[in-house]
């Protein structure tokens, strides 16, 4: 094993590539069909119809990930799924750069090993396999950081402007990935040493604004004019940084829980172990077996990484784990990359390998479990459109799945306490029935609920893949 497969470069590229052929195949197979939470039914209904303003898909738009749907689309008929395939065909392309980056460091004998190690992730395969813009959106980081360290190996303008046109990809398609932008400052910053040149730095910032105008300037126009698209932004902005978007400022729970959350829960236990035991313990050992390494990665490398760490804990929402993606990546580039310096041992590449073929178990796993098991608001929806008798239904958010799936019964979405009793008023004579985070919020809103509830039915599906809306209970309101 030692001389004609630990040693031999050739077999452990054949490893690496018929990973990634297997990983490819099960993504594709298990792409979810379901738009099973509003952000996905956004994306969903932008297929068909581009609307900012009816939140097809919300601000601030995405369209070259919804352009990109579209095409896959044109074969696929289910919007969800077209998006979901979408992102695997691009993140698998990432494979190259990630392969380019570690043969760049010096890892040229395990480069294919430490791109399968990353790209079977099983958290990271698990939401890149929705119909969300995570897994696009990472594709292209991994592009930009790629095309960030060529620009500092060249030096030229051409491979500059490459960077700078994969950054305005990236933003445009998703916005929340501004802070990497710190890798372009650190790039402009040792450009400016060698050539003590304004013009040409001006040049550098003309350019990157230029890439970004360009979707942003088509957005705006689909909107039909530039106020109308800045009172949509500035809207949906105050709206995610004050009240529903789960950042710092609208948590009710301490910074220090915050910072616990998220580094242990959210980023280790979620991101890198998938709630798996055995790849906790795996990372564990990996992680403590490589502290002793040098480290060789540049620092914009890391000063991105940090920066975006940053704008997650504070700007992004806590209870949902899936903005951590990045950071989870890069975790496990860094780390594998440290852990297989010693390239004479072949013993840790057998590690890695079993490390490998755990994710590649587990994430199959999840994906298929999500791919065929309905999501628990399908399951409510389909459960009470069954239903003979006269009744109504208060939910919070997943009020908008019920208008994507078109359900026939009554429904309306209660944010407050005093809205839901003069609602219910227009039905005297009909059951009432509220899902558990319209309790949940009457709660919070200090109103006294103790008898006034039935528990009717639990909906189970996949918590890791939708935390918020992976359990659904519904109760039944009682005078």
């Amino acid at each position: 094993m030692r001389k004609y497969f630990l040693g031999n470069h050739r077999y452990m590229s054949y490893f690496g590539l018929g990973v990634l052929f297997l990983l490819f195949f099960a993504e594709i197979k298990y792409a979810s069909p379901y738009a099973a939470s509003w952000d996905q039914v956004d994306f969903a209904l932008a297929l068909d119809r581009y609307d900012l303003l009816a939140m097809q898909p919300h601000f601030p738009g995405y369209p070259y990930f919804i352009l990109g749907g579209m095409l896959v689309h044109a074969f696929v008929e289910n919007p969800a799924k077209a998006l979901s395939i979408f992102n695997v065909f691009m993140l698998w392309s990432a494979s190259i750069p990630m392969f380019l980056l570690a043969k760049k460091y010096g890892a040229k004998e395990v480069a294919w090993l430490i791109t399968v190690l990353i790209q079977s992730a099983s958290y990271v395969v698990l939401i890149s396999s929705q119909p969300m813009s995570e897994g696009t959106a990472l594709s292209v980081l991994w592009w930009y950081v790629w095309a960030v360290e060529r620009a500092r190996e060249h030096k030229t303008w051409r491979s500059h402007l490459l960077a700078l046109f994969f950054f305005g990809l990236l933003l445009g398609i998703r916005l929340s990935y501004v802070p990497f932008v710190v890798a372009l400052f650190f790039l402009w910053y040792e450009d400016w040493k060698e050539h003590r040149s304004l013009h040409r730095l001006f040049g550098f910032v003309l350019v990157a604004t230029a890439f970004q105008l360009v979707w942003v300037m088509g957005v705006a126009l689909t909107e039909g004019s530039i106020s109308g698209f800045l009172k949509l932004a500035l809207s949906f902005t105050n709206g995610h940084f004050q009240e529903w978007g789960g950042t710092v400022s609208s948590d009710d729970g301490s910074l220090w829980q915050r910072m616990i959350r998220f580094l242990f829960y959210n980023v280790i236990w979620v991101g890198i172990a998938n709630r798996s035991v055995v790849l906790l313990v795996l990372y564990g050992w990996m992680f403590i077996s490589s502290v002793r390494s040098i480290n060789r990665f540049p620092r914009l490398f890391l000063a991105a990484a940090c920066a975006y760490a940053l704008w997650a804990l504070f700007a992004q929402n806590i209870d949902k784990p899936r903005h951590i993606i990045p950071l989870v990546h890069f975790a496990l580039f860094y780390v594998s990359f440290h852990y297989l310096a010693r390239n004479e041992s072949p013993y840790r590449r057998l590690f890695i390998s079993g490390v490998v073929i755990v994710q590649l178990v587990v994430g199959i796993a999840h994906i298929r479990e999500q791919a065929l098991q309905l999501p628990a608001t399908y399951q409510l929806a389909y459960d009470l459109q069954k239903k003979d008798e006269s009744f109504v239904l208060y939910t919070w958010e997943e009020a908008r799945v019920l208008d994507y799936l078109g359900v026939a019964f009554p429904y309306q979405e209660a944010l407050n306490f005093s809205f839901f009793l003069q609602h219910r008023a227009n039905y005297q004579h009909a059951k009432i029935y509220l899902t558990d985070h319209v309790v949940q919020g009457f709660r919070a809103q200090g109103v006294p609920l103790a008898g006034h509830l039935r528990k009717i039915k639990t909906y189970y599906s996949s918590t890791l893949a939708d935390p918020v809306y992976g359990n659904i209970t519904l109760y039944e309101w009682i005078d």
